[in-house]
């Protein structure tokens, strides 16, 4: 029997005496396995940085936004020949005729009806049938008739019910964007109103002119908000809405230059600083103006100009109503300057508008009001041009915590509920709290219901997202829109999961060839090694004796690979570290608009409980390895393998 000192010294010796041969084995296997603690190592400081930077905003909740878009619109043009279609059309075109004629009538106003309202019928050349004339497709009468079909034919989103199957959502109240349904409301960029600028100076963005949809207005419930307000105090009797600002509006609104792409991340983290430190001076205006005040802003505009021009010509006869333009930082009311209007003028102006009010089109009285935000949080950014391509950029695209994308503000319902309502103006902040008729009144204005749901099991909140796809999407089925809202936490853990996924088949397949190497260097030794177990056998060891020394040797060879395996991923994960922490550093300071400043984002990690998983495969692959060679050279005969090497 061998003893076991002996046994070790008999598998280090054979360890070195093929040395090319065991220094391939150990680099093939330890770069293999190397690699895959490496890419273990990284992606743990990954993980452990967000998890870090969870405490700040919405990181660390699952918040699904859900939306469902009206599924019955009525295509008119594919009903332009169907008579029930075409009957509606007209009972309405004649309705409206006989309604406008008792009105004229009524108050002596001019009314012609086949100039000012022709039927939408004709007879089709071809088939002698009537049909919708294709220039009335999109006329009053023929959309009243789609919006009616379109409202009886909607079924309203049971929210209730899509979520009956996920216990833990909840849906968050007190959610809405300021939108109008009438009108609309203008960012007033460095306080004046972009449509009384200088056509040359006016700023136009994708979604129209004057900037209006360029900075947006939200109000979300106080649980959302709550993780970015940092600033407690606020006097809601100032006439101001408190609200928080995303990171690059606070930066544009306080006159800061963006920085280039050349900024050391030094300079922006003092950027995000400076931002923070400046928060209570970020106050931004809106203007609101129903339709009505923004054509007879135009119509005073047109005025000013026309009167400018015609200043020395004597023959210019003034127009009988002269208005006074607000002052541009106003957002004020057009007034009359001077009126020299006959009586009979101004009847026939009141009658006009007493005809217009008993037929339904009366415009309504002008309206606009001012808006004064002041910054009381900050919430983080979507990526930006400024670290594009880095890994800065990486982190932000993926984590963060933001309420909005691009410009915005947003108010917390709660706050907003304390504005005195004289100075909160019902058009634009309905009661927040008021779920249904916010969506009510939404859905009058561009279609859609939208909804927050939060879920306290995330697995619940990714079941939701994964059946409009990986990441959200569109669920057909339903008509529904589902994505994350507020934080990319579930986009985390998705990446996860699949990372666990691919880790588990990278770990099969470099297994896989580990077990082939590594059986077929061990069954080369066996076999080259069989004089020196036929001379141990002669002189009495066991065939257990000689299994134990090939045993050793596969022990030793796999400890070998273990080490070169936790230095190489050690090694690769401290260079990734070193070359991308400081940028993905400065990425997610910005996605979460950081308020503590001392968190730094690392590659790298060593408690990841697959570090000792992937390191005890490796020793279970080589002795695995090592069975079938040592089993098969433990049944040779001694004395034949000695007289066949001799």
């Amino acid at each position: 029997m061998i003893r076991f000192i002996d046994t070790v010294i008999l598998a280090h010796t054979k360890l070195r005496t093929h040395k090319v041969r065991t220094g391939l084995t150990l680099g093939v296997a330890g770069i293999l396995f190397g690699l895959i603690l490496g890419v273990i190592f990284v992606a743990q400081g990954v993980f452990d940085s967000v998890e870090r930077f969870s405490e700040e905003g919405l990181a660390d909740r699952a918040i699904v936004a859900v939306s469902k878009w009206s599924d019955a619109y009525y295509n008119q043009y594919e009903h332009a020949e169907d008579e029930d279609f075409i009957a509606e059309v007209k009972a309405t075109h004649e309705a409206l005729v006989v309604k406008k004629t008792a009105a004229a009538k009524k108050y002596n106003v001019s009314y012609d009806a086949k100039s000012e309202d022709p039927s939408p019928i004709i007879i089709d050349r071809e088939t002698k049938k009537e049909r919708i004339s294709d220039d009335f497709m999109e006329s009053s009468i023929v959309m009243q008739v789609v919006e009616k079909r379109s409202q009886a034919a909607h079924k309203p989103l049971d929210i209730k019910a899509f979520l009956a199957p996920y216990p833990s959502a909840k849906v968050l109240p007190g959610n809405a964007a300021v939108n109008t349904a009438d009108g609309s409301i203008y960012f007033m960029r460095e306080g004046r109103e972009e449509a009384m600028r200088p056509e040359s100076e006016r700023k136009k963005s994708n979604g129209g002119e004057y900037g209006q949809f360029e900075t947006s207005i939200q109000v979300l419930n106080d649980t959302i908000t709550r993780p970015f307000v940092t600033i407690d105090t606020f006097d809601y009797d100032k006439g101001e809405i408190p609200g928080v600002v995303s990171y690059s509006h606070a930066e544009e609104l306080l006159g800061l230059k963006k920085l280039s792409k050349a900024s050391t991340n030094q300079e922006k983290l003092d950027r995000l600083a400076e931002v923070r430190r400046r928060l209570p001076e970020v106050t931004a205006s809106f203007c609101y103006r129903n339709s009505t005040s923004q054509a007879l802003l135009s119509t005073a505009m047109a005025q000013q100009q026309e009167i400018e021009r015609n200043k020395n010509n004597k023959d210019y006869v003034m127009p009988s109503i002269i208005y006074t333009i607000p002052d541009d930082t106003s957002c004020g009311a057009v007034t009359i300057e001077k009126d020299t209007r006959t009586s009979a003028e101004k009847h026939q102006a009141d009658a006009l508008v007493s005809y217009q009010k008993e037929i339904g089109e009366y415009p309504g009285e002008p309206e606009q009001q001012k808006v004064i935000m002041r910054a009381i949080g900050l919430s983080g950014d979507a990526p930006t041009d400024q670290i594009a391509g880095s890994a800065g950029a990486m982190v932000m695209g993926l984590l963060g915590s933001w309420l909005s994308y691009g410009n915005s503000w947003t108010i917390p319902n709660g706050m907003l509920a304390r504005v005195p309502e004289s100075l909160r103006p019902t058009t634009l902040f309905p009661d927040p709290n008021d779920e249904k008729g916010r969506n009510e009144a939404l859905g009058k204005m561009i279609q859609i219901e939208s909804y927050l749901v939060e879920f306290s099991d995330k697995q619940e909140a990714r079941t939701v997202l994964q059946r409009g796809g990986a990441f959200g999407g569109v669920i057909e089925d339903n008509a529904l829109s589902v994505s994350p809202f507020g934080s990319g936490t579930l986009m985390v853990n998705e990446v996860k999961h699949w990372f666990e996924i691919g880790l588990m088949w990278a770990l099969a397949i470099v297994g896989g060839v580990a077990f082939i190497i590594l059986a077929g260097l061990i069954g080369r030794m066996v076999s080259d090694g069989r004089r020196e177990s036929a001379v141990f056998r002669a002189i009495g060891a066991r065939r257990a004796d000689i299994g134990r020394i090939y045993g050793m040797y596969t022990l030793l060879l796999a400890v070998r690979v273990v080490i070169f395996a936790a230095v190489l991923g050690l090694v690769l994960s401290f260079a990734v570290d070193v070359w991308l922490s400081s940028d993905a550093t400065v990425g997610a300071r910005l996605a979460y608009a950081a308020v503590d400043t001392s968190k730094e984002f690392h590659f790298i990690s060593l408690a990841s409980w697959y570090v000792p998983v992937i390191l005890g495969a490796i020793v279970v692959v080589s002795l695995l390895a090592s069975i079938i060679p040592i089993l098969l050279g433990a049944r040779r005969n001694p004395i034949t393998d000695m007289r066949n090497d001799t």
